[in-house]
């Protein structure tokens, strides 16, 4: 059985007295480490995922900064072909108008050439038949000779 003397008494009190003091003066200040501590950690976490909604806000920046130098990167390209496409068809354009100036010119000089050569060549068929006239009216028998002579002219006329 149980006794109550006070020995248990004692020993009651004495845990009672143990157990406030322990809570006072252990307890309170470990509770009170504890919590400062939970706060830290706490605001700690708090910067943290500040710092990692500040990172995932940049980097979204950094895309959309990205998506507009590629859109601006590809409308320079595209401004670039359009304005190559229009030097090209210029540069097309000014070499056919210039190859048909030298064709014309070219054929104008042909024309020119072949008037000027025509002309000699009347000129010196109508210097041969007036030498042949005259000839022919000096000597009946130098016909023959002035035709060999007509044809030696016209064939160096010709091979000119």
């Amino acid at each position: 059985m149980l006794r109550l003397d006070i020995n248990l008494l004692f020993t009651a009190a004495n845990l009672l007295i143990w157990f406030v003091l322990i809570r006072k003066f252990l307890f309170k200040p470990v509770n009170t480490v504890l919590s400062k501590r939970e706060e830290a950690i706490a605001l700690q976490y708090e910067k943290a995922q500040k710092l990692q909604d500040e990172a995932k806000a940049e980097k979204d920046k950094c895309v959309q900064f990205q998506a507009q130098i590629e859109q601006e990167k590809a409308a320079a390209v595209t401004e670039a072909q359009e304005k190559a496409r229009t030097e090209y068809d210029r540069i097309v354009t000014d070499a056919r108008d210039k190859a048909e100036q030298i064709v014309e010119a070219s054929r104008k000089e042909a024309e020119l050439e072949r008037a000027r050569i025509v002309g000699k060549a009347e000129q010196e068929i109508r210097s041969v038949i007036m030498e042949a006239a005259a000839g022919s009216m000096q000597s009946a028998g130098g016909d023959h000779a002035l035709y060999d002579q007509f044809l030696t002219k016209a064939g160096e006329t010709h091979a000119e």
